[in-house]
């Protein structure tokens, strides 16, 4: 990949973190979708990239290291989701946020901090992809509020 392609990947996942952010700012009480979903609030949502993000920043720099993927997670996303969702659920709203905001940083600091000769990668690339713009972008999309409905 190169430097400019890095550069527009990483603009594109600030900009998709602070639209999602915004919205879960403004619907920081309450359940954030529809009916029959999971009732997560903000502090859930914030939770869920947090350890996504830890993970997929673990397995960027455990690929650097070694070229070795990091052990499989234990069951399906759903499975792991609902895991660390129950495992996070002490947490307050503001400890999640940092926690998301501090993985958040860590991921952007650790792919920009990828040797250039490391990146005719394909596996590098799709692990820095991972849990980026795309990810923050269809969280958005499942917040049903009446501001994020399309035509309301």
């Amino acid at each position: 990949m190169e430097s400019e392609a890095i550069a527009t990947m990483l603009r594109e996942d600030r900009s998709a973190w602070d639209s999602l952010m915004e919205i879960l700012e403004a619907h920081a009480d309450g359940p954030l979708h529809a009916a029959g979903s999971p009732p997560w609030t903000s502090r859930d949502v914030y939770a869920h990239l947090a350890r996504w993000m830890e993970h997929s920043t673990a397995r960027l720099n455990a690929w650097l290291m070694d070229h070795r993927p990091l052990p499989p997670l234990e069951g399906t996303d759903d499975e792991i989701n609902a895991r660390w969702q129950e495992e996070d659920s002490r947490l307050t709203l503001e400890e999640a946020r940092r926690r998301a905001q501090e993985a958040f940083e860590r991921r952007l600091r650790a792919i920009q901090a990828v040797p250039s000769d490391r990146w005719d990668d394909p596996a590098l690339e799709a692990i820095a992809r991972a849990d980026g713009s795309e990810h923050y972008a269809a969280h958005r999309i499942y917040v049903i509020a009446p501001d994020n409905v399309p035509g309301t």
